[in-house]
């Protein structure tokens, strides 16, 4: 109970401080290259072929946009995220939009700015930017958070396309699913939103909730959504499976439902890291350090294991290789420090690879090396076969670390 009630003041403090921490971002691969944001609040490549920062792209290019926790999205030839940075309670956030070309923004000298705080990922629906807000600084009886809806269509007129007011700060990014679109808040609710370019919305932007549920307890873990069903963590130690097409005509309030493969678990401990599903299994990871194998169809545990340190962004599936054996593995952060490699058979640690600083990101899979963003700004890159690592670069002014 104390490490959790201190883990509730880092966390808050994180996200809610005067300055915002950086280091959360999650790396990722577009056309062989890596883009992140730094510590910085800047947006930076990273060329896999060279091992280098790439010069030609970084924004914005003066000061940085404070504090990005959320990985870039892809459309097109245009990258998008969101960064934020505030000076008391006031917040000041930017989502952007840079071409992979100039790394100049496509949206004019800056991105579409929101006086608020803008936490998780960007989701993309189409041509549609969907980005997920706390409440606006500058509107004194606005809502206590929004869903916008943005358009990447290029030339088009007008960026904003419609937004959707939230019952709470929304923490949880927004999960996209064919046309329906899933975030949580803070007060607790799951929102599925119809972010089709329908014109029966005009003018109503509500008439797009497809349905809602309440917890009593705050969400704050990314949304995995796939084929209808949505996976999702709460800061009341559970993790839930829904039937999207079950909950469109069930109570708001309505448990899970067994009959249509819904279920609850219970980690033990507060959830923030986004499961991660493959095949019939779902991998939970709580703040505790625990990790838990649970069975995608009934919610029943296979096997649960734990690392040393608290476990805030997900895992990464890999490949490990040992002479004619192939194993699936997990590589699982730590906020203590290390990316810990657990067997998804049996949950047993197989290695580790070392960091020696803390891990608030997803590791990326890319190749033979997995790549990890470490809490001080680092990039460091690693063997899938030995786990030793091969490089370390430093993302704030391209220095070598190794």
């Amino acid at each position: 109970m104390l490490g959790l009630l201190v883990f509730a003041l880092v966390a808050t403090g994180c996200i809610n401080d005067l300055k915002p921490e950086g280091g959360w971002s999650s790396p990722t691969e577009i056309d062989g290259n890596i883009y992140v944001g730094n510590k910085d609040g800047k947006v930076v490549r990273f060329d896999t072929d060279a091992n280098v920062l790439s010069g030609s792209f970084e924004y914005p290019a003066g000061d940085g946009l404070g504090s990005i926790y959320g990985t870039v999205k892809q459309i097109r030839n245009v990258v998008y995220g969101t960064g934020y940075d505030c000076t008391g309670d006031s917040c000041s956030g930017e989502v952007f939009a840079v071409s992979l070309d100039s790394g100049n923004s496509v949206w004019g000298q800056d991105g579409y700015e929101l006086n608020t705080k803008l936490v998780g990922d960007v989701g993309i629906s189409g041509s549609t930017i969907l980005v997920a807000t706390s409440a606006i600084n500058d509107e004194a009886d606005g809502a206590s958070g929004y869903l916008y809806a943005l358009d990447a269509t290029p030339g088009s007129s007008s960026i904003l396309k419609w937004r959707l007011p939230l019952d709470g700060d929304a923490w949880t990014g927004v999960a996209v699913d064919g046309t329906t679109a899933y975030v949580g808040t803070l007060a607790g609710t799951l929102y599925a939103v119809d972010v089709s370019d329908s014109d029966s919305f005009t003018g109503d932007p509500e008439s797009r909730i497809l349905w809602t549920w309440k917890d009593d307890h705050s969400l704050a873990s990314g949304i995995h959504a796939e084929g209808g069903l949505v996976y999702f963590g709460t800061l009341g130690n559970k993790v839930y499976k829904f039937d999207s097409d079950y909950r469109k005509t069930a109570d708001p309030t309505s448990s899970f439902n067994n009959s249509r493969g819904e279920w609850e678990y219970d980690a033990g401990a507060w959830i923030w890291a986004k499961p991660v599903v493959e095949g019939d299994t779902v991998y939970v990871a709580a703040v505790d350090g625990s990790v838990h194998s649970v069975d995608q169809a009934t919610g029943n545990e296979n096997w649960s294991t734990k690392i040393e340190g608290q476990i805030v962004a997900a895992p990464a599936l890999f490949d490990r290789q040992r002479g004619d054996i192939t194993e699936r593995a997990l590589a699982v952060p730590s906020g203590e420090k290390h990316v810990q490699v657990v067997s998804v058979i049996d949950g047993r640690e197989l290695g580790v690879f070392v960091t020696d600083e803390r891990v608030k990101t997803t590791p990326l899979v890319s190749g033979d090396h997995l790549y990890v963003h470490t809490l001080n700004g680092d990039l460091k890159w690693y063997s899938l076969a030995d786990t030793n690592q091969r490089g370390c670069v430093n993302l704030k002014d391209g220095a070598r670390c190794d």
